[in-house]
């Protein structure tokens, strides 16, 4: 099966902010925020407030900043014309900028995010289609490809 598509800006700010609440760092501040003001409304001093939100506030931030930021420089090439195709022995990813190989072994999983297919590599990356990529006619076909060689994930 072949997908050809383009990863739009809007699209991936709202992957790489999605990502970005989902790393274990992001419920450790969350825990850490709740407990501080927990404690802080029950019995202790309510600048425990500002120890409890300032961390988690600025995780946030970064985390959107670092998105936006990521999202300026078209040259990247998650936002250049890509051509997916899916065998049974991986996933060919072509651009203008070059031509790679994934076997199935070096993904982890996939699910359905932000209106996109991503697919988790093991080593970290992703790979997002977004999902208007794939004719409606298409769609059972293309997740019965991803079911039988990846787990889908939550």
């Amino acid at each position: 099966m072949t997908v050809e598509t383009t990863l739009t800006r809007d699209l991936f700010i709202r992957l790489s902010i999605m990502r970005h609440i989902q790393r274990k760092t992001f419920y450790f501040w969350a825990i850490v925020c709740a407990v501080l003001t927990a404690f802080a409304i029950v019995q202790g001093p309510m600048l425990l407030l500002y120890a409890a939100w300032l961390p988690f506030g600025l995780y946030l931030a970064a985390g959107i900043f670092l998105a936006v930021q990521g999202s300026m420089n078209q040259n990247q090439p998650h936002f250049l014309p890509t051509r997916y195709e899916f065998n049974s022995s991986g996933v060919s990813v072509s651009t203008e900028q070059g031509h790679s190989q994934l076997g199935w072994e070096h993904f982890s999983g996939w699910k359905k995010m932000a209106h996109c297919y991503v697919l988790f590599l093991t080593a970290g990356p992703i790979l997002a289609i977004p999902q208007k990529a794939i004719a409606p006619a298409q769609t059972g076909k293309f997740e019965g490809l991803l079911n039988k060689h990846l787990q889908q994930q939550g």
